[in-house]
């Protein structure tokens, strides 16, 4: 707001000044512009000198008007330019506080910068002479101490109340599979009889084990913040 209050001062200034010089442009000119009469001999040389007084006194007060608003313009300059000079001196300095944003823009260039790193020869390390990596580069185990993401794989992407959910379900199907394979259906007295198993209830039981792990999962994300 302030830049745009100066910017109109300085047009209105500006048109201002121009306007003012026209006018004495064209009060001095006016000799030059209009065209000049031929004066006969029968008129006194009063009359002659009497006019060349009056264009001179004419011109006079057109450059004092110039020079004039020339003053005015050049003092309001000067003493904008100080104000705002005595109010850049007065405002006290901010002091820099982290935002979330700077410090995720901060880990975002610190792991582009170390993944390139351990693709260089200057990272040495023991697993290096069998032909690995410790970690893959740009995929960290481990960040400050803790287990990261990468560590779970394809579900790194799936936040920590998600994979909560997918535990919970997946151990009541689990449980429900056990339960009717060993005790509401028992599915040996059943083959003893001659028939098959259900194939349903040995996928179901298979995902009772599937929750533990999903629970890990659902730790390591709470723990990385996600």
């Amino acid at each position: 707001s302030r830049l745009r209050g100066l910017k109109r001062f300085w047009s209105v200034m500006s048109k201002f000044v121009t306007a003012t010089i026209c006018i004495v442009a064209l009060a001095a000119g006016q000799a030059f512009l209009v065209p000049v009469t031929k004066v006969s001999q029968s008129k006194p040389a009063s009359f002659t000198t009497s006019a060349s007084s009056s264009a001179e006194s004419s011109c006079s007060w057109g450059l004092a008007t110039a020079g004039l608003a020339l003053g005015v313009h050049v003092g309001f300059a000067v003493a904008c330019h100080a104000k705002t000079a005595r109010r850049a001196e007065a405002a006290p300095a901010k002091k820099y506080v982290e935002t979330p944003g700077d410090q995720r823009l901060f880990e975002q260039v610190y792991l582009q910068y170390t993944s390139e790193y351990l693709k260089g020869p200057l990272y040495w390390h023991p697993h290096k002479n069998q032909g690995q990596l410790p970690d893959v580069p740009g995929e960290p185990l481990f960040m400050n101490g803790r287990l990261s993401s990468n560590v779970i794989g394809q579900f790194r992407s799936f936040t920590s109340t998600e994979l909560a959910f997918l535990s919970a379900v997946f151990f009541g199907i689990g449980l429900y599979g056990n339960l009717q394979f060993l005790f509401y259906d028992p599915q040996f007295e059943r083959v003893d009889a001659g028939g098959f198993f259900n194939v349903s209830y040995i996928i179901e039981s298979l995902l009772l084990p599937t929750s533990f792990f999903m629970h890990i999962a659902a730790y390591i994300q709470k723990q990385a913040g996600k």
